[in-house]
């Protein structure tokens, strides 16, 4: 059965197979006429912006220019980008580890990340309690497995030990779980825990 994307089948990300490059790679005005297309379905910041129009074929001096004018223009804004993804982040349940984590991924200046996700606040130790008692119930864990467990899901999330410590309440035993903390940060972040 053909692909939905047409003829070349096509992945996430890069150029689809089969895809024509552009008939103008060296042109900022063409770079920047695919950069609102990609603009016209989500956000992006500036860096990651330039890494889709040269995965798209376009040379990276006309990649540049186009996401340059694009600042001017006020069309592509990193700290918006950072406030709109920080917000959405967060209503989906993922802690300040992983929210900076997936920032600095995507190319976003560390100083712009620091200052939206510090991980200091107490905004996070409310919000890993809040997520926790939302998915496991009022209802402190009963036993270190089903503790452990916990522990897991909220490091996965992407708070660090203080949040999950603050979390499961004063029954819990910070030695217990939280050795994984390394693991899950390092290893379990791609994985969705719900």
């Amino acid at each position: 059965m053909p692909s939905a994307r047409g003829p070349g089948g096509g992945g996430r990300f890069g150029r689809r197979r089969g895809a024509r490059p552009p008939d103008r790679p060296d042109s900022p005005e063409a770079a920047r006429g695919k950069a609102i297309g990609l603009l016209a379905r989500r956000d992006y910041p500036a860096r990651l912006l330039k890494s889709r129009l040269a995965e798209a074929g376009y040379a990276p001096d006309a990649a540049d220019a186009a996401v340059t004018t694009l600042e001017d223009e006020r069309l592509v804004n990193d700290q918006r980008y950072v406030d709109s993804a920080v917000a959405g982040r967060i209503s989906r349940g993922q802690g300040p580890i992983r929210i900076a984590l997936e920032l600095r991924r995507q190319g976003v200046a560390p100083d712009l990340v620091t200052v939206a996700v510090d991980a200091r606040s107490p905004e996070w130790l409310a919000r890993a309690a809040a997520l926790r008692r939302r998915r496991f119930g009022d209802t402190p864990p009963a036993d270190a497995r089903e503790r452990a467990r916990q522990v897991r899901f909220l490091l996965q999330r992407g708070f660090a030990g203080d949040h999950v410590r603050h979390a499961l309440g004063a029954g819990f035993d910070p030695d217990l779980g939280l050795e994984l903390e390394a693991d899950a940060l390092d290893g379990g972040m791609d994985d969705e825990a719900e």
